[in-house]
């Protein structure tokens, strides 16, 4: 019964929401077009997560020096705030503190007040999963022109790009099929008119950190969503491989309500190299996290934001990675590899059902077993058919290739 009040309540609160989107884009909207403004800055929307943010940052890098001439801004999550800052391109950062699928409209409005404050000659929406509140604050924004990639129906639905897409004056195309997100990326570089434009490994900048003493390793246990989280007791057993073979600390990042995650790998740790683990769960920022992973020998991480960081900072890492949005965002498929890259090495079990895109209807129709585990939070079975042995396998390797 509980549940079924929450799921009525979260229902009526998404519709009344929906209202309230509609209600701001037209008053914002209504008014957007045919200005002309003297500035000549440009300012970027990125109000993704912290993961679809680094893998951005090669690209975003590209746009700042496209437009090297110009002052640019970045709008972005009070979260990932860490990644554009460490990234260091831009002039001004300006973060949202709400998610974009959870949007708070009181600091909504207090936030178109700090934009409109300002002008901008152009405005960039390189997001094609953008949410309804990314066009909000677009025609919120006093701008000359808005440039943004196709929206891909999922996050917005149809009815609602169609009746928002006369805000823009120009339109990306972005690659159809099951490309990478690098790809979506490349289609807004190029669109934009850097036509040498070539997908290269994300960059972050970190410093020393001063939470551990000694040589370590990253686990990342958890992340977004539990049905992609590969079982505590063979993120244990790798510590033991790991610490078995190389002496090196383990370190368990995380976010805070992800405790209960390493919790489960600790308790299934034994003596010693649970002596030797250190939980930093839910203690760190970002960029505290950015630094660790950084000054790490090696991560080992769920599809999550940790080994997109990994790659960034150059740090080898083991991704294990199931078959919802895969060749999305793992594998990475990246145009010029530099020597000294670490591309994230893959663990992963091919199935039938692949491919699904986290719709329940489609996994349904394909699995209904898997379907089902989706409902109760429990691993997917494209996580769960990814063996111990074959992950140890990988790692094993990427030790001995990096000499750790």
């Amino acid at each position: 019964m509980k549940n079924f009040v929450r799921r009525l309540k979260n229902c009526i609160k998404r519709e009344q929401n929906k209202n309230l989107e509609a209600k701001y884009f037209k008053k914002y909207a209504k008014s957007a077009k045919h200005h002309s403004y003297k500035s000549k800055d440009v300012i970027m929307l990125r109000l993704d997560m912290i993961g679809d943010c680094t893998m951005f940052t090669s690209t975003a890098a590209a746009i700042r020096e496209f437009y090297k001439d110009r002052k640019m801004t970045i709008l972005c999550l009070n979260t990932t705030k860490f990644v554009f800052e460490s990234l260091g391109v831009f002039d001004r950062i300006i973060t949202m503190d709400f998610k974009a699928d959870d949007v708070d409209f009181a600091k909504l409005d207090a936030l178109i007040k700090e934009l409109r404050k300002d002008e901008y000659d152009i405005l960039l929406q390189p997001q094609a999963s953008k949410l309804p509140v990314a066009d909000i604050i677009a025609a919120a924004i006093k701008c000359n022109t808005r440039i943004a990639i196709e929206t891909k129906p999922g996050n917005s639905k149809a009815e609602w790009i169609n009746s928002v897409n006369f805000l823009y004056d120009k339109f990306i195309p972005y690659p159809r099929g099951e490309v990478s997100e690098f790809d979506y990326y490349k289609a807004f570089a190029v669109g934009l008119g850097i036509k040498d434009f070539k997908i290269t490994c994300p960059q972050l900048t970190y410093k020393k950190q001063n939470f551990i003493e000694g040589r370590y390793f990253v686990l990342y246990p958890g992340g977004t969503f539990s049905q992609k989280f590969w079982p505590a007791e063979y993120y244990a057993k790798i510590a033991e491989f790991i610490y078995k073979k190389t002496g090196l600390l383990a370190v368990l990042l995380g976010v805070a309500h992800e405790q209960w995650v390493a919790d489960n790998v600790k308790k299934n740790l034994n003596v010693i190299t649970a002596m030797s683990t250190i939980d930093l769960t839910g203690r760190t920022t970002i960029g505290d996290v950015i630094d660790i992973i950084g000054n790490a020998e090696c991560v080992i991480s769920n599809d999550t934001s940790g080994a997109h960081i990994a790659c960034a900072v150059k740090t080898p890492c083991v991704v294990i990675v199931g078959g919802w949005h895969y060749n999305r965002f793992f594998p990475y498929h990246i145009e010029d590899i530099k020597p000294e890259d670490k591309i994230p090495i893959v663990a992963n079990t091919d199935m039938y059902c692949y491919h699904c895109d986290w719709n329940w209807d489609t996994i349904g129709k394909r699995n209904e077993g898997c379907l089902d585990r989706m409902k109760r939070g429990v691993p997917s079975e494209c996580i769960e058919k990814i063996t111990y042995e074959q992950v140890e396998v990988l790692v094993d390797k990427m030790l001995k290739d990096e000499k750790i």
